[in-house]
């Protein structure tokens, strides 16, 4: 599937609005955070779901800084669009969160993320069935299994990326 690149911004600003509001804010992040570990069964408290509200809270303050020109507290699309996802802003403000998202959907601590797993974790942050099961088909490699390290550097190359990654 070929998308332009306004459409995969478009489509990477809806994911992150948990709420539906056409806009970005704190409460975006706290929400997918909480409706993630909720759909995997990831206690509340746990150490891995403080790690993907942490992660998810250093993604929204990095993005806050850098893309929300009137600093309201919240970031529009045409303010996300004007931002650029590079590395080393990736580095810095999206490596916990990648890291963190990657972690919580596996869910026997082996650095592994079963199919139901990573389906469950699309599902919950809105993202279409049939991208997240192109998507894992492409990252198992045939084995019915993603590493949590190879999902979380594909995590950074789908912020940072201009490529049509799905």
């Amino acid at each position: 599937m070929s998308l332009s690149a306004t459409d995969r911004l478009r489509m990477r600003f809806d994911l992150l609005d948990a709420d539906g509001s056409t806009t970005l804010t704190s409460a975006d992040f706290e929400l997918f955070a909480s409706h993630v570990c909720r759909v995997l069964g990831v206690p509340a408290g746990s150490p891995k779901a403080r790690a993907l509200s942490e992660g998810c809270r250093r993604f929204w303050e990095g993005l806050a800084a850098a893309a929300d020109r009137d600093q309201d507290g919240q970031v529009t699309f045409d303010e996300y669009r004007s931002f650029s996802h590079n590395g080393s802003w990736f580095t810095e403000h999206g490596e916990a969160y990648a890291a963190a998202v990657s972690t919580v959907c596996d869910l026997d601590d082996d650095g592994l993320i079963e199919r139901d797993h990573f389906l469950a974790l699309h599902s919950a942050g809105g993202f279409p069935l049939t991208y997240s099961t192109k998507l894992f088909d492409e990252l198992d490699g045939g084995t019915g299994q993603v590493s949590t390290d190879g999902f979380a550097a594909f995590l950074r190359k789908f912020y940072t990326s201009a490529d049509d990654l799905i």
